[in-house]
């Protein structure tokens, strides 16, 4: 019987669709849960051939799908970005690694919508599994009072192969937590916010099959619209944020998280997440009793022409290769 505890699972980034990344250089990923699962769905006969049960069964399409979470850490929180976005700057300074993230204007080519990557999986027993020419399609950012900041990346695809057990190396560094995250919308704090959650849904990827002699998917493409949705509660101090659901306004999200261990001098772990435009669907002060009136709402991160997006995210660590 395998443990969970004792499961591990690194994520290799691919050149090009149908080549499987290299082990060696896998960025292993610290896990809450991971459910990366090969597919083989049946095909059954419809022919009528004189008996009343179902007909001969055959092997149909395979896919690759799964979630992967975890306690945001640095190293781990951008290669789980770049499985989703395109890393479209980097800076260096001496150790200090900033790069900022952005869904992709186009696609990573022909095949791929994003870049395409391996996940190597190891369940603590027998062999290991091999999930290659995968995409992340789509990315959940969430914190709550009390809590670590959590990341959570949906995958589809893909290939599947088994190989031998490798040794794991994880990164260091510290979880961000709740006291390091502060958060603004349209330029003013927001201090009343109990707990935010941002779902990125790149545009709904999905594993696609041609008529090339082969059982796996031939490429990952997008089949709808790209989607950002905001939801979270706070207290409901006042009606400034009300207010502005009334107004069906338009403002910037900005949410920051610093580490406080300094990485370099004068430096620290950091994310810092714009959604240039946030606007509200739904805002509702609830009483349910006698304590403090709460107020929850969903909202949509919107494109905007000014800033050529829907969503930034700028990560700060030392982190050389991605």
């Amino acid at each position: 019987m395998g443990y969970g505890q004792k499961a591990n699972l690194g994520i290799i980034f691919q050149n090009s669709f149908g080549t499987v990344g290299d082990t060696g250089s896998a960025h292993f990923i610290p896990l809450l849960s991971e459910n990366l699962k090969l597919n083989i769905p049946p095909m059954y006969s419809e022919n009528m051939r004189g008996v009343i049960d179902e007909g001969d069964t055959y092997e149909g399409p395979r896919t690759v799908d799964g979630e992967i979470a975890t306690e945001a850490m640095p190293e781990p929180a951008a290669v789980l970005f770049k499985t989703v976005l395109e890393e479209t700057a980097k800076v260096t300074s001496d150790d200090l690694q900033t790069r900022t993230f952005k869904p992709r204007v186009s696609d990573f080519d022909e095949v791929s919508a994003n870049n395409p990557f391996t996940a190597y999986a190891y369940r603590d027993t027998g062999s290991a599994q091999l999930f290659y020419d995968l995409n992340g399609s789509g990315l959940e950012i969430g914190i709550a009072n009390g809590e670590f900041l959590k990341l959570k990346t949906t995958i589809v695809g893909g290939q599947y192969s088994e190989i031998a057990n490798v040794a794991a190396a994880y990164p260091t560094g510290k979880r961000w937590t709740w006291d390091v995250a502060s958060t603004t919308v349209g330029g003013s704090a927001v201090p009343e916010l109990m707990d935010l959650t941002i779902v990125l849904d790149d545009g709904a990827l999905e594993a696609i099959h041609v008529l090339n002699a082969s059982k796996y998917p031939n490429r990952i493409k997008r089949t709808n619209w790209r989607t950002i949705a905001v939801n979270g509660t706070l207290k409901f101090d006042n009606q400034t944020e009300y207010q502005q659901f009334i107004s069906q306004s338009e403002r910037e999200l900005i949410v920051h998280c610093e580490g406080n261990v300094e990485i370099q001098s004068g430096y620290y772990d950091s994310i810092t997440i714009k959604l240039p435009l946030l606007r509200y669907e739904e805002a509702q002060p609830t009483v349910e009793g006698p304590g403090q009136i709460e107020m929850s709402f969903t909202a949509r991160g919107k494109y905007s022409v000014d800033s050529g997006t829907a969503l930034e995210i700028t990560h700060v660590s030392t982190l050389a290769n991605l």
